[in-house]
């Protein structure tokens, strides 16, 4: 009856060790998007903060563009 414990016990602590690996692994893996999802986000910004720069550059430069009204075919 011993021997049925103690393996009883092994294999309760591998399989705790296989629950906790593979979520600290699925925990590890969101950290690193949500890293990429941020640097990608601050990227964006960065770009969209140069457009409106280079917009509002020529809109001194050049005056407000009208818009061309949209004309069925």
């Amino acid at each position: 009856m011993r021997i049925v414990h103690r393996v009883g016990r092994a294999l309760e602590a591998l399989i705790v060790g296989g629950v906790t690996g593979a979520v600290a692994l699925v925990s590890g893996l969101i950290d690193g998007a949500i890293g990429i999802v941020g640097r990608l986000s601050d990227r964006l910004d960065a770009r969209l903060a140069d457009l409106a720069r280079e917009s509002n550059a020529r809109r001194e430069r050049q005056g407000r563009r009208p818009v061309d009204p949209v004309t069925p075919r």
